[in-house]
């Protein structure tokens, strides 16, 4: 087997340096030709590659697949295989693609292809895509809090920092009024969070959507009302002080078509902070070029 490693080599310790990467998957039978995904990977690609590996978080395999999805990697759609080696590991997380990195490499050989859906986003000025989720409230919020500091180095010690400062932001936000139609259907109403995922977890490693289909055509609508407040604030200071990742169960509308507006600027796509029109609308969809990930049989 052939493939093309693409890593953050940023991501991790030094027991994720390319040399111990490139040895370890070599181990197992693969050819590995290596790319830093911080510097020009495209040109690097050839077509006799039998898939790709991304080794790094959220942020780099997002990076790399919208290069795919916008035509700039050529037009050979690879099958995808990961290595989590962020923080929350959400994509990751939604594959079952968790523990250890060894039995990963060594699935790939056996694997079964995971169909992926990518949302895509009309109303900005060009078209938008998504792999994790996009919304509104108090997430957004919370990235751009996290911005203002300096973040801790270890894994752990981020994801609690990210936690208690969602926990304060969930008691103090006032809910804004969101303009919602999930498939022609009417929805409308204040919410502290209108999430469009298509994975099971957002933010710091939360399960918000734990019956989530990567793959089945639909994305899930996640809502936090105010009457879900004291709750769900409850439910992360349980998180705060418990490593386990328990799912929190929120209302949630499937749905192909959803159009959505929002009475505040912030919004998220991703992992990255975008800024919405108070007055504009977006239309939220799928697009009809699925990934294809390499999970184990």
């Amino acid at each position: 087997m052939k493939a093309h490693l693409l890593h953050n080599p940023k991501a991790g310790d030094k027991d994720h340096s390319e040399n111990e990467l490139i040895k370890q998957i070599s181990a197992h039978g693969i050819r590995c030709l290596y790319a830093s995904t911080k510097k020009e990977w495209v040109k690097d690609l050839t077509p006799d590659a039998d898939f790709v590996i991304i080794a790094g978080g959220d942020g780099t395999v997002r990076k790399v697949i919208l290069e795919f999805l916008k035509g700039k990697a050529g037009d050979k759609r690879y099958p995808i295989a990961l290595l989590p080696m962020g923080t929350a590991n959400n994509i990751s997380r939604s594959l079952h693609l968790m523990g250890d990195r060894d039995a990963v490499i060594s699935s790939w050989s056996q694997h079964h292809i995971q169909k992926f859906d990518v949302g895509k986003i009309a109303g900005f000025h060009e078209q938008m895509f998504f792999l994790e989720g996009f919304g509104f409230g108090i997430f957004p919020v919370l990235m751009e809090a996290m911005k203002q500091l300096e973040e801790p180095d270890e894994p752990e010690e981020k994801i609690k920092m990210a936690l208690e400062m969602l926990h304060d932001i969930i008691d103090s936000y006032e809910a804004q009024e969101c303009r919602l139609e999930v498939d022609g259907v009417d929805h409308s109403g204040k919410y502290l969070m209108v999430e469009v995922m298509n994975i099971r977890s957002i933010g710091p490693g939360l399960n918000l959507n734990g019956n989530a289909d990567v793959g089945d055509g639909e994305l899930e609508v996640v809502l936090l009302g105010e009457d879900k407040r004291k709750a769900f604030s409850a439910y992360i200071k349980d998180r705060i002080s418990s490593a386990a990742h328990k799912d929190y169960d929120l209302p949630v509308i499937k749905g192909k078509s959803i159009r959505m507006g929002w009475e505040d600027e912030h919004a998220h796509i991703d992992d990255e902070l975008v800024k919405v029109g108070k007055a504009k609308s977006y239309i939220v969809s799928i697009l009809k070029r699925e990934l294809e990930f390499l999970v184990p049989a």
